[in-house]
């Protein structure tokens, strides 16, 4: 691997993100796997660039961005058995303590957790480091657009299975490319409303593959929603 590499850093609290030459991770002992990344915007990533009021009080410049993401093995440690240069892999980027109750029953997701693009760096650069115990090794059948999509993908049909919701009105706020093959999917016998207010959300729903809905925003929805369930006004 090489000793540099190009990575989007967020470099100053301000709006804007800059690609930079940075060094490539040089600690491999151990569970680290390294990986030539192919990244994925998620909306969070959208948030730290345009540096909102959650961004100014959580993100700490400077740091690369960068959360969903495939890439194929470039390096492993010593220690790392169940995956070996060449492998395609995807990584659950939250690295959690292991320890805590959460984790200790399954439940990883709720625990206290770092989180790559924010508390430390993340996967838009040539590479990117990731502990093996969250490596998941992925079929070389599956494409690779979607490949880095199945983090987004995965909390959507959790959220739609959580709870007995056949039949009942929904509300889908943020109607991004992930929703259409996950939540509409479940909630397909239900009635969804779907709110968007982002350019490449709204083209989603104009080019059929959204969830349909309002993109006027939130006061043309709500109203909209109020119309079509007999709500008040």
């Amino acid at each position: 691997m090489p000793s540099t590499m190009k990575a989007l850093r967020k470099m100053h609290r301000c709006a804007g993100a800059f690609l930079r030459k940075c060094a490539s991770a040089v600690d491999w002992t151990g569970r680290g796997v390294g990986a030539g990344a192919h990244s994925f915007d998620l909306r969070t990533d959208l948030h730290i660039y345009g540096w909102d009021r959650w961004s100014q009080g959580r993100v700490k410049p400077p740091v690369t961005l960068g959360h969903e993401f495939c890439g194929v093995v470039e390096r492993t440690g010593e220690e790392v058995t169940a995956v070996k240069a060449g492998d395609f892999v995807s990584a659950e980027m939250h690295i959690n303590c292991g320890h805590c109750h959460q984790c200790r029953w399954a439940k990883r997701i709720s625990a206290k957790f770092a989180d790559y693009r924010i508390d430390q760096d993340g996967a838009f650069a040539e590479f990117v480091k990731i502990p093996a115990s969250n490596i998941w090794k992925l079929d070389a059948a599956i494409p690779e657009h979607y490949r880095g999509n199945l983090g987004p993908t995965g909390k959507r049909g959790d959220t739609v299975l959580a709870g007995a919701i056949a039949g009942r009105r929904c509300w889908l706020q943020a109607c991004g490319p992930w929703v259409d093959g996950i939540a509409v999917q479940g909630l397909r016998s239900s009635t969804v409303f779907a709110t968007e207010t982002t350019s490449s959300g709204a083209r989603w729903q104009e080019n059929g593959r959204g969830c349909g809905g309002e993109s006027g925003g939130r006061r043309s929805s709500v109203a909209k929603i109020k119309a079509e369930t007999g709500g008040p006004e």
